[in-house]
């Protein structure tokens, strides 16, 4: 079995790292596993990947949704940080919030597609 047979083997590296968890606050960390948690919202991390900036609509139809279920997802990609919108006349246009947003999704994306070649 793949289960150790004592109870603590290195009291000191786990003492050291229940103090540094103390104090630290992962709810950024937890927010953004939310943000990667929906497919609809991984499409759309995709499709901005993939051209920068697109509309709502546009988004919409990528995803096979409303524009409302679309624009839910989207604000709360926004108010998350990981999204930013601006209004062109009756269209609005969605894209990665910034280049470390940008890097980050390509990361992922990358990540995944090397994890599915090793299943």
């Amino acid at each position: 079995e793949n289960v150790c047979q004592v109870t603590i083997v290195h009291k000191e590296k786990v003492t050291v790292i229940k103090n540094k968890l103390d104090q630290k606050d992962f709810s950024n960390l937890l927010v953004l596993g939310k943000c990667f948690s929906d497919s609809s919202r991984i499409k759309i991390f995709y499709a901005l990947e993939t051209y920068k900036e697109m509309c709502v609509c546009d988004l919409a139809e990528i995803l096979t949704a409303s524009v409302a279920t679309t624009s839910h997802h989207l604000r709360f990609l926004k108010k998350h940080g990981m999204a930013k919108s601006r209004q062109d006349g009756k269209v609005v246009y969605y894209s990665l919030a910034n280049e470390d947003i940008l890097s980050a999704i390509h990361v992922f994306l990358k990540l995944s597609e090397n994890l599915s070649m090793k299943s």
